[in-house]
């Protein structure tokens, strides 16, 4: 029990770097948390960081949306995994549970417990397809 403790501890220091930013930032609280070289398409940013790719989808001058997908980097990490899934959502959750819920398309798929954000998994034919979505929920 011990070494699972140390390794999810470990874990989420690792993911620490990667998920501190957080739907509804703002560009430079973005660039602060990812770092400042980032890919600009249309009104999204792309940043690389610790394994991941991450896409952050914007409204405005805010992030509406975040994307995280393996990217390669790292050997040995080429897919997201249960243990990344609950280290990014516990990193975005700020302080909150992530329940998860059923979904019309079966996807694994999180709300938070304040319904403000909510999460989908989308698995991708590969294992590096897949993709964790975080997003404002407007329901």
């Amino acid at each position: 029990m011990k070494k699972e403790s140390a390794a999810l501890l470990l874990l989420l220091l690792a993911l620490a770097p990667v998920a501190r930013a957080h739907v509804g930032d703002t560009v430079a609280q973005l660039r602060d948390m990812y770092g400042a070289t980032a890919k600009h398409v249309g009104n999204t940013l792309i940043f690389q960081r610790n394994g991941y790719s991450i896409s952050v989808l914007f409204d405005g001058d805010h992030a509406a949306m975040e994307m995280f997908t393996r990217d390669g980097s790292l050997k040995g990490k080429n897919d997201i995994s249960p243990s990344d899934i609950q280290g990014i959502l516990s990193m975005e959750g700020q302080g909150q549970v992530w329940n998860e819920v059923p979904s019309k398309s079966g996807e694994p798929t999180w709300v938070r417990a304040d319904t403000r954000l909510i999460a989908r998994l989308t698995p991708g034919t590969k294992p590096q397809e897949k993709v964790l979505v975080i997003m404002l929920n407007d329901k």
